[in-house]
């Protein structure tokens, strides 16, 4: 399954192949400025990006006085926990978030993950660990790549 490439900017530090970072949205600073369309309103918010090709070229950010460059990006795969009997390598399911309320847990991140959102449709790219949870839980931890709308 081909993914979706979206050219993007981001700042010079951070422009390498395999960088991911969550999107966070355009502040109030972007809102006039001339590359919004391509810097932020390409992406979608909370979503995890990972760089994979950067290319040569450069532009100023008037709002936040920094150099960005001009990269490809898709959206990343996220690592998180699912029920143990829907963790099947090439599924395609809808995810769900964890019935918790254990933000200390050490698995919180994976029960919670950032980059989802609850109804998303993903596909399962692989199954690794069990986890243990201490509600009782029977969990793996799984790769998912959510299926465009």
């Amino acid at each position: 399954m081909d993914r979706k490439v979206t050219i993007t900017l981001v700042g010079k530090g951070q422009a390498e192949v395999g960088v991911r970072f969550l999107h966070k949205g355009a502040t109030d600073r972007c809102r006039d400025c001339q590359y919004k369309k391509v810097c932020v309103d390409n992406l979608d918010s909370e979503r995890i990006y990972e760089i994979v090709k950067v290319r040569d070229r450069r532009l100023f950010c008037k709002a936040y006085q920094m150099d960005m460059v001009v990269v490809e990006v898709v959206e990343a795969d996220v690592d998180a926990a699912i029920p143990v009997k829907l963790a099947i390598e090439g599924a395609t399911i809808t995810f769900k978030e964890m019935e918790c309320n254990r933000v200390n847990c050490e698995n919180y991140e994976l029960c919670f993950p950032k980059g989802l959102r609850d109804g998303d449709k993903v596909t399962i790219i692989n199954v690794s660990k069990s986890l243990p949870c201490p509600l009782g839980f029977s969990l793996k931890v799984v790769r998912l790549r959510r299926v465009p709308s």
